[in-house]
């Protein structure tokens, strides 16, 4: 059955693969790059980063010898900086200790920073044909379905059943096809409501599809309750400059810019002056996997700024080329300032 299964998902992946223009390559700068932008972000989000980065950066050298604030810039706007920094720290990392070279093996790659266990195995079994699953969401989901795995996923117990289950199901000719297929079948299939199983090769075999509980799989630990957090910041305008403030390395965009931050006690008090208007607050949801952030944005109306000195003042056509978070770009273009 197992010969069967990895016949059928080739065959599937042959006629109904995503054509993305990462597949047409196996360089592994090139795929290292595009795992890493497409961590949690949408496919058409994500081209757009890769490609920008690639044209920027065309090879790991000059990747390496660039500054992390070049890099931060790119990477405005796509959120979780951290993948960013540690792109820069690989980066030097291959560049000067590794010769230039990617490791060929999962278990190598792993050790370089910015890459886990899926991205390891996604490098390795694409470019350098290491036979072994590369399992991300998408795969935990079409995986947990088809052997109907009910331990909780976030389980070390319940990866390592799935790592053990799924190993057959990958061609030693085409690892790299076989676990590209199950992303897809994840992405196009494999819904997390109302998954389109007449269209999955894998419709005879998988054990929810047979017992109609599809949607039972992946099991899950309960989430924590978000933590919910207020944040204010106010727009210093001086003559055309704006006053930012850079963020500290460690934390929420940390090395990214933003605009001054208030304590709740003094935005009140900024209001009750003038010095914020009510009806001139631009309002945020900002979600993280860890907490609901509530944001701010407001003018400062008076020519005197508070009193900081982090504060730096920067151009309007000086912004376009930093380092801003998602939820200052958004509010800057609500402004019309870019």
């Amino acid at each position: 059955m197992i010969n069967k299964l990895q016949t059928n998902l080739l065959n599937w992946f042959d006629l109904n693969q995503r054509l993305l223009p990462w597949r047409k390559t196996k360089d592994p700068y090139s795929i290292w790059l595009c795992e890493i932008i497409m961590q949690q972000t949408r496919v058409d989000q994500g081209l757009k980063y890769w490609e920008k980065f690639l044209n920027e950066f065309p090879t790991l050298k000059s990747l390496s010898e660039s500054e992390e604030s070049r890099v931060l810039a790119l990477w405005s706007g796509l959120g979780y900086y951290s993948r960013a920094r540690n792109i820069h720290k690989a980066a030097k990392i291959i560049s000067n200790d590794l010769r230039g070279e990617f490791p060929k093996s999962s278990l190598k790659l792993i050790k370089i920073p910015g890459i886990g266990p899926y991205t390891a195995a996604a490098i390795s079994s694409i470019c350098f044909d290491e036979v072994i699953p590369a399992i991300d969401g998408n795969a935990f989901r079409v995986y947990t379905r088809l052997f109907a795995i009910d331990s909780p996923i976030e389980k070390k117990k319940t990866i390592n059943k799935i790592n053990e289950l799924s190993l057959p199901l990958i061609s030693r000719k085409r690892p790299g096809d076989s676990n590209q297929a199950i992303m897809d079948i994840g992405s196009s299939i494999c819904y997390p409501k109302k998954p389109k199983c007449n269209y999955c090769p894998f419709e005879e075999n998988c054990l929810s599809r047979k017992y109609g509980n599809q949607e039972k799989y992946p099991v899950k630990t309960k989430p924590a309750k978000l933590k919910e957090v207020n944040k204010f910041y106010v727009i210093l305008n001086r003559k055309g400059y704006l006053g930012l403030v850079e963020r500290p390395k460690n934390g929420i965009w940390g090395g990214l810019w933003m605009p001054l931050e208030l304590d709740p006690e003094n935005w009140d008090l900024a209001i009750k002056n003038n010095q914020i208007h009510k009806n001139n607050i631009s309002y945020q949801k900002h979600l993280l996997s860890h907490r609901k952030m509530n944001l701010y944005f407001a003018d400062w109306t008076t020519d005197k700024a508070p009193e900081n000195k982090n504060i730096k003042w920067f151009s309007i056509e000086e912004l376009k080329n930093m380092a801003l978070p998602a939820p200052m770009i958004k509010f800057l273009r609500e402004k019309s300032y870019i």
